[in-house]
């Protein structure tokens, strides 16, 4: 049997435990929805300024947008 699905599962399962982290963190500071989709966004853009530290503003966004499209073209399947 393949270790390759079982790595898969187990890496799903830290992904969505990080995103009930982020709802009980939005929780205890008491920010609502939209306030947590800025938040989300802005560690995410500061994920990626870490990542690719010479790109510009609009690069990331880039970087950001291509990243996201390809992870839901990825869930379709």
């Amino acid at each position: 049997m393949s270790e390759r699905p079982l790595d898969e599962a187990k890496r799903r399962i830290k992904i969505e435990q990080v995103v009930r982290d982020f709802f009980m963190i939005l929780d205890q500071h008491h920010l609502t929805l939209e306030e947590g989709m800025v938040a989300w966004n802005m560690l995410g853009f500061t994920m990626f300024q870490e990542a690719y530290p010479e790109a510009s503003h609009d690069q990331i966004q880039q970087q950001m947008l291509g990243f996201s499209q390809q992870l839901f073209e990825s869930r379709r399947r």
